[in-house]
């Protein structure tokens, strides 16, 4: 199965940067603990959302997004198992730009193109979207290996 490892959010906004050092994280391992890594696994830093990550699913089997999430009704670092339709509504919709995942999956199909029937999103509570820093929040860091660990085994990277 073709699968992309999408780690989506701000590099320069504290916790949103959660998404893109994971996957930096799952692709160094990657390469560390495969000799020879699979052609069948592709790792993403992708810092914009909704209809641009279109492109970046394209032609994949199976994605898996990590992102950073605010939904203030549980601990910073904890970590949501979600899919497309799970997600509680953006608060950023101004543009089209900024379409929901469930409307730029469907906008991919009506275009034509061959997005993933299969969708696993990883998504931490955040502390601290706002700050510029390029450090994770204690709580947020200590989720890490938790969801690394859960990407690769939903991957079937884990031996």
């Amino acid at each position: 199965m073709k699968t992309i490892i999408i780690g989506l959010g701000n590099p320069i906004l504290r916790d949103d940067s959660v998404g893109p050092i994971a996957a930096r994280l799952i692709g160094q391992r990657l390469d560390a603990e495969c000799s020879s890594r699979s052609a069948d696994i592709s790792v993403s830093e992708v810092y914009a959302g909704g209809i641009r990550l279109l492109d970046e699913m394209a032609g994949y089997d199976r994605a898996v997004i990590i992102d950073s999430i605010v939904t203030g009704d549980n601990a910073p670092g904890t970590v949501y198992r979600l899919t497309p339709f799970s997600l509680p509504q953006t608060r950023n919709c101004g543009s089209s730009h900024d379409i929901t995942l469930p409307m730029a999956l469907g906008m991919g199909r009506m275009l034509g193109m061959a997005m993933p029937s299969e969708i696993h999103i990883w998504a931490i509570e955040a502390e601290d979207v706002n700050t510029f820093g390029e450090w994770l929040s204690v709580e947020v860091e200590k989720s890490l290996p938790g969801v690394i660990n859960g990407v690769l085994s939903t991957c079937g990277a884990l031996r």
